[in-house]
């Protein structure tokens, strides 16, 4: 035998022809005879000798044979005798069945009667042959899965990167249509979306849509895959296995969050349980990168989302700081009606604040078209303004007209104007005080107004605002009349010495004539001395009247211990509009001229001085302007020369021939009695 003519025998014998050869060397020895292979549960004719039927297949075969081999245990060709129940299956009549090529079993052979021992023989010989041939077939065909897999392998490889690319699930998905058609190479394959109400046909063949029951409505689903047979058929579900079951292999769903997909494949070539757990990998690496690309457009919309509030909360902080920056209210007002126009893009907007000059609350302004206003119409008065327990950042118009009715103020007709109802209200509160509101038309974009929160803020930041700029109001009129009052009494001090070296009356005159214009601000200042210049308000004058009022002049009556020695004539624009410290000052300016007055008449008036007199009226001014500077002044008198250190104690010193006299601007006790001894001369001096 050449190698040639072995090498075609071999080749014959794995190609399946010891088939063929035993139903030649078979035939030859029987009559009759049939050659079935396992097919699933069943025994499916493959060739015979002798018999009628062809194609012809025993449902159920493999189950006889399994309870038949369960009663008996020889290792070498297995040879069964067939019993009714399985006689009862069969279109003709046989009486034993042997298995060749080992369990599982490749090859059953029917037989009309029990073998002979060459006939066994003979069954041996085919047997170890069946074996050869079973083992090259599973050999090769491991060969080609084995290809089939590691193509598959490979292109599932190849894909994985783009998997994993920042695509929307929904590209994502039908994305992997694709891939699974050209790895797996399916009969059919389509993918379905769920919505939660509903299926749609989203990529891959056309099919009909099933029920939204079954595998389908299950909120929670491991992507592996579920065959669609009688197995898994409350799985599936029976309408959707009636359905589709003739139609697909297996359904993979992928679910990520709220993203449900479900992938519909028949099989082809490619079926076995590698490619099964191929499937049900891409399938979990699919959920992974569908969850991975959601919290990437999380991520992306988180960052979005910090970028505009972190814009909105600088825009907010500039506003906030503008506001602040605004000393007086009306400016403020006006910045606080654009920044909420610009802010909410409102049509028209109007802001409503207490005024306790009123008192009560006044409409400000408002601004429309990008236009402030200012109105200052009174819509109610009140003696304080209300008291509110906490409230939303934001009303609605109906809310806020309702709170507001149950504190009697209406402003309903503001709210409900004809130019346009408002939509919202930001109240203006500063901690339980309702200071007013910023109320707000519809956007003109006819979009949302923006950032609730933000407006919120910058509302109380208002309120804030508004009281800040009130304070800061007060505290600069307290700071004006402090520095009058300073600016007064340095007058008051200036003039009470310079008059105190004035001898003449007439000098008196021109000084005040030349000074008092500028510091008190008036026109003319004229000094009218004795009762006979003071005919123009003599009908007036009164004894507890510091400042009387005529035409265009205010008269100071000059009165100095009950006389009446005449008055300063201010003449001023409007008596009327002269304020309440100008009035005070003109008071403090008489009142230092009366006294000098009289002491200037009497020395005139009379030919003897009287000098003691004088010193009198000379310790009494020093003793009054200490008192006028917030001092406690005490006079004192002895015989004795003054030290350095008693000196430097005394406010003004007056050496009146034999005595010194000394005007302390403390009280005469303590450390200063003791400086000044009574036991050394010193003595209270009476004035």
């Amino acid at each position: 035998m050449t190698l040639c003519s072995l090498y075609e025998q071999a080749t014959f014998l794995l190609g399946g022809g010891v088939l063929e050869l035993l139903v030649k060397f078979l035939g030859e020895r029987v009559g009759r005879m049939a050659i079935l292979q396992p097919d699933g549960d069943d025994l499916s004719f493959v060739d015979g000798v002798g018999i009628a039927s062809s194609g012809a297949i025993l449902h159920g075969g493999m189950d006889h044979i399994r309870r038949l081999l369960a009663q008996k245990s020889d290792q070498g060709v297995t040879v069964l005798e067939i019993d009714g129940a399985m006689d009862s299956d069969l279109e003709e009549d046989w009486s034993h069945i042997a298995l060749l090529g080992g369990s599982p079993w490749v090859v059953a052979v029917m037989l009309p009667e029990d073998p002979d021992e060459e006939t066994i023989r003979l069954l041996e010989g085919a047997d170890g042959l069946v074996r050869i041939w079973d083992r090259h077939r599973s050999i090769e065909g491991i060969e080609k899965n084995m290809a089939s897999l590691s193509y598959l392998l490979y292109a599932v490889k190849s894909a994985l990167p783009s998997i994993f690319e920042p695509f929307p699930p929904e590209f994502l998905a039908t994305f992997l249509v694709d891939v699974m058609r050209e790895s797996f190479c399916p009969e059919r394959i389509s993918l379905l979306q769920d919505d939660g109400k509903s299926l749609s046909h989203l990529a891959g063949d056309e099919c009909t849509l099933s029920d939204r029951g079954g595998i389908f409505s299950k909120e929670y689903l491991s992507p592996v895959p579920v065959p669609m047979d009688e197995l898994h058929r409350f799985a599936v579900g029976s309408d959707n296995l009636d359905r589709l079951g003739e139609l697909y292999s297996v359904v993979l769903p992928v679910i990520s969050g709220s993203d449900r997909y479900f992938y519909l494949i028949k099989w082809g070539s490619l079926r076995s349980g590698e490619v099964s757990d191929v499937l049900e990998l891409i399938g979990g690496v699919t959920v992974k990168a569908m969850a991975m690309s959601r919290l990437r457009e999380e991520g992306a919309s988180r960052v979005k989302e910090l970028s505009r509030r972190e814009f909105a909360l600088r825009g907010l902080h500039r506003a906030i700081l503008s506001l602040m920056e605004n000393d007086r209210e009306d400016e403020l007002l006006s910045r606080v009606l654009d920044i909420f126009g610009e802010m909410t893009q409102s049509s028209r907007c109007f802001v409503v604040v207490y005024d306790k000059s009123v008192p009560g609350y006044i409409k400000w302004g408002d601004r429309s078209d990008g236009v402030v206003k200012m109105a200052r119409h009174i819509l109610a008065y009140r003696e304080e303004p209300l008291i509110l327990e906490p409230l939303h950042g934001v009303l609605s118009v109906d809310e806020a007209v309702g709170i507001l009715r149950d504190h009697d103020l209406y402003f309903d007709d503001e709210l409900y104007s004809d130019q346009g109802a408002m939509e919202l209200v930001f109240p203006l509160r500063y901690w339980k005080t309702f200071v007013g509101f910023i109320a707000v038309s519809s956007s003109v974009t006819g979009s949302r107004y923006g950032d609730m929160d933000g407006l919120e803020t910058l509302a109380a930041s208002c309120a804030v605002a508004i009281r800040r700029c009130r304070l800061f109001g007060e505290v600069s009129m307290q700071r004006d009349l402090l520095d009058r009052q300073i600016r007064a009494r340095d007058f008051l001090r200036d003039l009470a010495g310079e008059i105190q070296q004035i001898r003449s009356v007439d000098v008196l005159k021109e000084s005040l004539r030349a000074t008092l214009p500028l510091a008190l601000d008036v026109e003319k200042a004229d000094l009218v001395c004795g009762v006979e210049g003071l005919a123009e308000i003599s009908d007036r004058i009164r004894p507890d009247e510091s400042v009387i009022f005529s035409d265009r002049s205010v008269w100071v009556p000059l009165r100095s211990g009950g006389t009446l020695h005449g008055a300063l004539k201010l003449t001023v624009e409007d008596p009327r509009s002269i304020g309440d410290d100008r009035l005070e000052l003109m008071s403090l300016v008489g009142a230092f001229l009366a006294p000098r007055l009289e002491a200037m008449r009497s020395c005139h008036r009379d030919k003897v001085m009287d000098v003691g007199r004088m010193v009198e009226h000379l310790v009494k001014d020093f003793a009054e302007e200490l008192a006028l500077d917030g001092f406690e002044p005490s006079v004192i008198h002895g015989t004795i020369s003054l030290s350095e250190e008693q000196e430097r104690c005394c406010f003004r010193v007056v050496n009146d021939r034999s005595r010194t006299i000394a005007v302390l601007p403390f009280s005469w006790e303590g450390e200063i009695r003791q400086l000044f001894p009574p036991s050394d001369g010193w003595a209270p001096f009476v004035l």
